[in-house]
């Protein structure tokens, strides 16, 4: 994915011009990139940008050139009533934020940087202190790894580029593995790379003299309960950050489209961009009849836009799983639907909307989660969670994928990791602690890497991600959040239109009543275990069938090859056997081998060859 790379090298070991342009070449993933970069006797900074929201040339320097930036992403507002006079004196274009920026740092300090309200990563170098700063925005939006040794920092926007390092041993994660398998992500700074780190949420990152200092300026809060809650002026309230949020990325001039599917996010944006008296192109993928198809097709016609649906490919993972992989990095598991696709939407639009974090911050459609909203701080609730969560290989399992002598080596298990990362949490409430770890550890680790491996190509906005949106939306108490109850009251009260289109969790108009949609489920979950169909076509996708037919051989071929059953971490039989159990349709092991698939595929990209 495009973004930015540098080297700190304070000891002046290395030829820093070459080595930014191997790294920057790794990051250019077509020819088209604008490629740049600055370098002197201890630093060197760089970008690889599609030029799409960066249109101005990198590094910036300010007007002693004291200061260099480098910044990948974008600033939608300003919480500074300074910035006017910035702009004024120093004659700064609107859209170039990252030369605003650097005049606010250079002002300001980097008090600045909470006030961004954006999607981002910077890096500053000061000549004269011979310091670096790194900060990102309160999510972690546009990933930022690192490796520091002593007297060298060496960052990237993609973990390939640090490994033309030859320092950079390439040692597994012994943690992160059993993480990933347990969860398909890997929690706080881990990667599977024991020592590259990934720069976390809302962090400002300093490095002077060999010492490396990070410190966090954000963290979510949910409120824990309802009092002085008003739902009729909360839905109001929502509604218009909402509209805000949106008319805030969608004022310039920049082709935009938006993913839309049967679910309730892609619609929210999509409805508020209507109200907002734009029109943009709607982009649909899945099985031909499939649910979302459908539903995108009368979403789209009710608000007057087109919709475009691409069917995704039975043996699509055979021909694009390394592809997503190579983008990823093994950040999560193989799915990559949408990357056969990216060209052709390219042709429309050079910018998508997606509604990526909705329900993290408004609610989740989810029978799972109501006993913590009842569930005491005492009990046992993490264990709980944990086991709902514990997929594709629970704990009993674990030791029967790996070998005794590998999993002898993780000192730490999933659920240990996961429970003291969830014990840091300041909120009272276990319910709102899961939504709290949902924002700050899953998505970002696992949903958020969709819009980035698309990013190849196409930039990504994310509206429920501005910040004065989500700090409303974390007011909203538990029992709201739960079964999505205010999420979908808003969506009823100020999209009543697209409420009464089906919403493909329940098949039921968004508008229907608690009651409807607890017997729809039910039905639903009973005619799954009962009568369950194989061509059933509700589904987008249906990769558990397509591991079965089209994409057989190459599940086989990946995962019992010779160097795969070769590499001593996993039991080949226990392998054999998932497969094989899943062929037989004894079991549905789809999650499984998805996984095994990731981390097949990134051994022989990242682990066997060079970079």
């Amino acid at each position: 994915m495009p973004g930015i790379a540098g080297i700190i090298d304070l000891e002046g070991k290395y030829e820093l011009e070459e080595k930014i342009t191997k790294m920057l070449d790794l990051m250019r993933h077509e020819p088209w990139y604008r490629v740049e970069h600055f370098h002197q006797k201890l630093a060197a900074l760089g970008r690889a940008s599609l030029g799409t929201i960066e249109p101005y040339p990198q590094p910036m320097f300010n007007q002693d050139r004291s200061l260099c930036l480098i910044m990948c992403g974008e600033v939608y507002h300003y919480r500074d009533d300074f910035v006017q006079t910035i702009r004024k004196d120093h004659g700064v274009e609107p859209d170039n934020h990252p030369q605003l920026i650097l005049h606010l740092l250079e002002k300001k300090g980097t008090q600045i940087i909470k006030s961004l309200n954006g999607s981002f990563v910077l890096a500053l170098w000061d000549f004269r202190k011979k310091l670096l700063m790194i900060a990102n925005d309160r999510y972690g939006l546009r990933p930022l790894y690192y490796f520091w040794q002593n007297h060298l920092l060496i960052f990237a926007s993609e973990m390939k580029s640090i490994l033309t390092f030859t320092q950079v041993k390439k040692e597994i994660d012994n943690q992160a593995l059993a993480e990933f398998f347990s969860m398909n992500f890997i929690l706080r700074e881990k990667t599977l790379f024991k020592h590259i780190k990934v720069l976390r949420p809302a962090s400002i990152l300093t490095f002077k003299a060999g010492g490396l200092n990070i410190k966090r300026y954000w963290d979510p809060v949910l409120k824990d309960d309802d009092h002085g809650f008003d739902q009729k002026e909360a839905t109001k309230k929502a509604h218009s950050l909402l509209l805000q949020a949106v008319k805030r990325q969608m004022d310039d001039q920049k082709p935009k489209g938006a993913y839309l599917s049967g679910g309730l996010d892609s619609r929210t944006i999509v409805g508020a961009v209507n109200q907002l008296g734009y029109k943009i192109p709607t982009f649909t993928f899945g099985r031909a009849g499939c649910d979302d198809q459908k539903d995108a097709e009368l979403i789209s016609k009710t608000l007057g836009m087109e919709n475009h649906f691409f069917e995704v490919s039975p043996d699509y993972l055979k021909h694009w799983a390394r592809t997503g992989v190579w983008l990823t990095e093994g950040m999560t598991r193989a799915a990559f639907h949408s990357l056969e696709f990216l060209p052709e939407i390219r042709r429309h639009v050079s910018m998508l909307f997606n509604g990526f974090g909705g329900n993290n911050f408004m609610g989740h459609l989810s029978f799972g989660l109501i006993e913590f909203v009842f569930a005491k701080k005492s009990e046992n609730w993490m264990r709980r969670f944990f086991h709902k969560m514990n997929e594709p290989f629970s704990e009993d399992l674990l030791p029967k994928l790996l070998v005794p002598w590998y999993y002898s080596q993780i000192k730490v298990k999933a659920f240990e990791s996961f429970a003291d990362t969830v014990a840091t949490f300041p909120e009272k409430s276990p319910f709102n602690k899961i939504y709290h770890f949902f924002v700050q550890e899953r998505e970002r680790k696992s949903t958020l890497y969709g819009p980035l491996s698309d990013s190849s190509l196409l930039e990504y906005r994310v509206p429920f991600y501005d910040y004065d949106l989500v700090d409303f939306l974390l007011t909203i108490p538990p029992r709201q959040r739960m079964l999505a109850i205010f999420y979908r009251r808003l969506f009823a009260k100020k999209f009543p239109d697209l409420a009464k289109i089906p919403y493909q969790r329940t098949g039921l108009p968004v508008n229907s009543n608690l009651t409807s949609v607890l017997f729809k489920k039910a039905q639903d979950m009973c005619q799954r275990k009962l009568f369950s169909k194989p061509g059933d076509k509700r589904g987008h996708v249906d990769d558990e069938n397509w591991m079965r037919n089209e994409l057989k051989d190459f599940v086989i071929s990946t995962l019992l090859s010779k160097k795969a059953t070769e590499r001593g971490l996993f039991n080949p039989e226990f392998i054999k056997e998932t497969i094989n159990q899943h062929l037989l349709r004894r079991q549905n092991n789809t999650l499984k081998l998805g996984t095994l698939l990731t981390f097949e595929l990134w051994n022989q990209l990242f682990i066997d060859q060079a970079m």
